[in-house]
């Protein structure tokens, strides 16, 4: 029990910020609606109105859920379970686990042409919200809570971070073509709900015969509705500290304010090819933190057994309540004053080039490379795809791509009608699941689904 007390306390500290993404595949995609929010120089023939039946979400790991959850007596297990083999377990777990979530949910979202001095711009206005969480795992934390760690052991596991935030986002865009360019930006001011950070600076522990200690040198921020600093005695008794299982949010509260910007820019050299490129997410986000604390060489000591054997938990959610209840009575941390606090937003960038078939100009190939920008973790891909309009009112792309979580294979289709659009696409599709249909290995994708309403357009 002591490893599991231990090991959770570090993978709720270990996360790390993540990034807003949208679905790469849909980039050369023949008249996509949302593609304005790839590169906002981007446009389509026709005005819409969209809204709560468009969704983008993404998942970036290199562990599948089958890793971490297996079937027994028609239950799902963890992989701490008694039944669940040690070698094999650790044999699909890899030196640094990664899991990322990221969910775009479209509130309202507007497109139209409008004529400004005898030109013709593209305008959009989008609400949205949006939440982002993430988690950094090291390998050697798996093989501690399955035993393959040894009874003496010192772990230096400084410098991790927690990191998990919702909002929404006001956005509002425009682009112009002039000549063989056409130019475009978006502004966005962003509403923030919820957020908690914790950032580890130092943090050393050691484990003998006569039990294990934690040194640590750490802080944590909260910040949305309903969050209250409330205090309660420390377990040493000698002071006061945070308690965080009285910190709890507000669906919809207000946690802080930020403003970014998309810029785009999209050259035609002539009727076959064309090059673009887009920067996004340039810009600010400031929380104010209602809850905080910090821990500054603080020490625990533990002797003996925490609570009971969740080894041997068989129901999920029983285990994690049993950690959670655990960790939240141990870890520490001093209060400090509330304040604002700015962080920059992960930009991103995209580079893409298409060239359009001579024999056939409803058919191209593109190259698109991507990269966002986050100290803590940067991704990078390349990515090619062939993109085809058969038919006046129907595209497809599919596409395949090498990114830092390996291979990708992915497609789209957007039905582009008299009166309604209707795209569906995924970055990465799963060949290999269980037969409960969780990916055996990566859980790597970016799925998007939208309906729009259609209605008038660029006047020629």
């Amino acid at each position: 029990m002591k490893k599991i007390i231990f090991a959770v306390t570090v993978l709720l500290c270990s996360a790390y910020s993540i990034w807003g993404q949208e679905i790469r595949t849909g980039y050369f995609l023949e008249n996509y609606t949302h593609n304005y929010r790839l590169n906002p120089a981007f446009q389509t023939p026709k005005n819409f109105v969209g809204g709560i039946l468009s969704i983008s979400a993404g998942t970036q790991s290199n562990l599948g859920f089958s890793t971490l959850f297996y079937p027994r007596d028609g239950e799902l297990v963890t992989f701490l379970h008694p039944s669940v083999d040690a070698d094999e377990f650790l044999s699909k777990i890899k030196l640094n686990s990664k899991l990322n979530v990221d969910v775009k949910e479209n509130i309202a979202s507007y497109g139209f042409w409008k004529k400004y001095n005898g030109k013709d711009y593209f305008n959009t206005l989008e609400l949205n919200w949006v939440n982002q969480t993430s988690a950094k795992i090291p390998k050697r934390l798996f093989e501690f809570l399955k035993g393959d760690a040894p009874d003496d052991f010192s772990y230096d596991l400084s410098n991790v971070r927690g990191y998990t935030q919702s909002y929404l986002e006001f956005a509002a865009g425009s682009s112009a073509k002039f000549g063989k360019l056409t130019l475009g930006a978006r502004a966005k001011f962003l509403i923030g709900m919820n957020s908690i950070r914790i950032n580890v600076k130092e943090m050393y522990a050691d484990l003998n015969s006569y039990g294990w200690g934690m040194w640590a040198t750490a802080s944590f921020d909260a910040a949305g509705g309903g969050v209250k600093r409330k205090l309660k005695e420390s377990a040493k008794g000698d002071d006061y500290v945070c308690d965080l299982s009285k910190v709890r949010f507000k669906p919809f509260g207000f946690g802080g304010f930020g403003m970014g910007v998309d810029l785009g820019a999209k050259y035609e050299f002539n009727e076959y090819i064309n090059v673009s490129a887009a920067l996004k997410d340039i810009g600010v986000m400031y929380w104010y933190n209602k809850a905080t604390g910090y821990s500054e060489d603080y020490k625990w000591i533990w002797n003996g057994d925490i609570g009971g054997e969740i080894e041997e938990e068989a129901n999920v959610m029983d285990a994690l309540n049993d950690l959670i209840s655990n960790v939240e009575s141990i870890y520490e941390f001093l209060p400090r004053k509330k304040h604002f606090e700015a962080y920059a937003l992960n930009f991103s960038a995209n580079i893409g080039a298409e060239f359009k078939m001579p024999f056939y100009d409803k058919l191209s190939v593109g190259i698109l490379g991507t990269s966002i920008f986050n100290r803590l973790s940067p991704f990078h891909e390349i990515r090619a795809s062939v993109n085809a309009t058969p038919l006046k009112w129907l595209s497809l792309s599919l596409s395949t791509g090498y990114s830092t979580y390996g291979w990708e294979i992915g497609g789209m289709m957007s039905v582009y009608a008299k009166k309604f659009s209707v795209f569906l696409g995924t970055d990465n599709y799963y060949y290999k699941m269980t037969p409960q249909f969780m990916p055996v290995k990566e859980f790597n994708t970016h799925v998007s689904f939208g309906i729009h309403y259609l209605f008038g357009g660029k006047r020629s």
